[in-house]
């Protein structure tokens, strides 16, 4: 326990009292002596230990109104600061006026069922209930809350994750009618795997195909904030090696010699003349993992190359795994086809005579 002196900005003197008591400080003003600050302590003290002190009364209770905005603007240098504002102002509509303290795991359930009312999917229901949890867990750390009420509630179960991917022929459709500016892009997207953001910011200083063993595209600003490495095949090469020099700086050129900003209207107008139906551009993602895997590839350098944290994010392609060994071995097929005439005879008799050999 402890008084303090302190002097206002006008120059007058104060005294304040602070005190630890089950790990939460208590302090405020005393009074204008160190006497009056001592007694108000001792008052205090009393209260906290008869347990007649509202034991969060010393500690801030803001509005979740005003708390958004201090979460929104701390977090606003982070790759997230999107996803976090739609979700932060969805979570507003339904909580706002209320304090940190108000908000009881009961409010919470009461939320998941007027966004299930909404048909809103369960996958966007628990992305907001993970964007309060993180505001509940930060404002602790902030020191406005004392416990996270989204920890006592259970989020929802979510499908499998979408894993749409396009056949031979159906890639050769689509990058026949996309126009000059596009082809490139949707090219390195089928052949890399990355995402649409990585492709319209990738620069030439990116790119190393010359004079290097194994030529690689080195992305450093990504979804996860962790570089990666993501090698590139002879026939991408090719392709990379046909647009250098149309932009001194940026890889995908539009039309007017600028650097692609949007490929929506471009992309959709391709999927139209290649009559190919429910495909989103990040489903090219999507295609090289499925057929990378097909292909003999294996999940840990997938992971690797697509830039996920763990294999859990591509556990989805192990299926199309086993559907590539079981092509392998049926590769031996009329391998040992003598064999195979001499095992099925179907006569007991002359099975015995094999055994008796």
């Amino acid at each position: 326990m402890s008084v303090r002196q302190k002097v206002r900005r006008d120059g007058s003197v104060a005294w304040q009292y602070d005190f630890m008591h089950d790990g939460i400080r208590y302090r405020g003003l005393g009074g204008a002596t160190k006497t009056q600050a001592l007694r108000v302590q001792e008052k205090i003290r009393n209260q906290v230990l008869n347990g007649e002190h509202d034991l969060i009364e010393h500690r801030k209770n803001p509005r979740i109104d005003d708390f958004v905005v201090t979460f929104l603007d701390r977090r606003r240098h982070l790759k997230s600061k999107k996803r976090d504002n739609l979700s932060a102002r969805t979570l507003l509509k339904f909580f706002s006026g209320k304090t940190l303290r108000e908000i009881a795991p009961g409010d919470i359930e009461d939320y998941v069922l007027h966004r299930k009312a909404q048909n809103i999917a369960n996958a966007t229901i628990n992305r907001e209930l993970a964007c309060l949890k993180r505001m509940y867990n930060l404002a602790m750390r902030w020191g406005d809350a004392k416990k996270n009420p989204v920890s006592e509630i259970d989020f929802l179960k979510e499908p499998p994750g979408r894993s749409r991917y396009l056949s031979k022929e159906e890639m050769a459709r689509l990058l026949n009618s996309c126009n000059e500016h596009l082809r490139p892009l949707v090219f390195t997207a089928l052949y890399t795997g990355m995402r649409l953001s990585e492709l319209l910011t990738l620069k030439w200083s990116q790119v190393f195909i010359d004079n290097v063993l194994d030529p690689y595209i080195e992305l450093v600003e990504t979804k996860n904030g962790k570089s990666r490495l993501v090698p590139i095949s002879d026939d991408l090469v090719t392709v990379l090696e046909s647009v250098r020099g149309h932009h001194t700086e940026y890889v995908f050129i539009g039309e007017r010699g600028n650097p692609l900003k949007s490929v929506k209207k471009p992309f959709e107008t391709a999927l139209r003349k290649a009559a190919i139906t429910e495909f989103r551009f990040h489903d090219l993602r999507h295609t090289f993992a499925s057929h990378f895997i097909m292909n003999g590839g294996d999940v840990l350098a997938l992971k690797e190359i697509l830039g996920h944290s763990s294999l859990k994010m591509v556990e989805r392609y192990a299926h199309l795994a086993q559907a590539h060994k079981r092509r392998q071995v049926n590769n031996l097929k009329g391998v040992f086809s003598d064999c195979h005439l001499f095992v099925t005879r179907d006569t007991l008799p002359e099975r015995a005579k094999i055994g008796s050999l």
